[in-house]
């Protein structure tokens, strides 16, 4: 069996891999704020398999440790952590950001990903000796063009991500030599979620975003790659169909 942890499932990309890895009969904890009904659904239905774990990944007192996460990896085949959580907020001109805001961006989508991380692969799943010790361990960083291409407006976004990129890189190159771990940074295009929702919002305010008027565009055109779409393409290009 495969044992996911993905931050982020109540909508959009999220909630379509949550849909995807359950429906492959994989073992699944979520990560996050809220979970949508159908997710209440499926854990009810299947504790054994659905873990909903409440949590608010900008405070770090709140996320598992090694000792939860071993707990529910124990005896996988393969273990998967997806970092698939992320804020664009905030939006606007460096020196008239919000405080709260950057500090929620930073803890969001760049303290979390290195906490859970450690907390993996600190849970023992690699340790010899064990009655079914995993044969791989897998850890996707969720990541933006932005981390590479200057768009005003999102330096906090575009500086944690690029961060979060250089973290997953140091992992990878940690275990060059190791074929049980693997770490990619995965960019799945510019998928069709309540952030470009956000986006197309400010197209109505003043703040400093020069390109506005392009994210309103891809969505008015039909761009927007569809969550479902990249959520397959994702377990198709890194992950593969699960194995027993």
């Amino acid at each position: 069996m495969r044992s996911v942890i993905i931050t982020g499932v109540s909508s959009g990309l999220g909630a379509a891999l949550f849909d995807e890895f359950l429906a492959s009969g994989d073992r699944v904890l979520a990560l996050g704020r809220r979970f949508t009904d159908a997710q209440h659904a499926a854990e009810r239905a299947e504790p054994q398999r659905v873990r909903l774990r409440a949590l608010d990944l900008a405070y770090p007192a709140t996320l598992p440790a090694a000792a939860e996460i071993a707990s529910f990896v124990h005896d996988a085949a393969e273990v998967v952590m997806v970092h698939n959580a992320g804020v664009i907020e905030p939006v606007g001109a460096i020196g008239a950001l919000a405080a709260d805001e950057i500090e929620r961006a930073v803890a969001v989508n760049l303290t979390a990903p290195l906490l859970l991380t450690n907390a993996v692969l600190g849970s023992g799943v690699l340790r010899a000796g064990d009655a079914a010790p995993p044969r791989t361990v897998t850890v996707l960083y969720v990541s933006s063009g932005a981390a590479h291409r200057q768009i005003g407006g999102w330096s906090v976004y575009a500086a944690t991500k690029r961060a979060g990129e250089a973290f997953v890189e140091a992992l990878a190159a940690q275990h060059a030599g190791d074929s049980r771990v693997r770490a990619a940074v995965v960019q799945p295009g510019v998928v069709d979620t309540p952030m470009q929702e956000r986006l197309r919002g400010y197209a109505a305010q003043d703040v400093y975003f020069p390109e506005r008027e392009r994210f309103v565009a891809l969505h008015r055109e039909g761009e927007l790659v569809p969550p479902l779409d990249a959520a397959r393409r994702l377990i198709a290009d890194y992950l593969g169909p699960v194995r027993s």
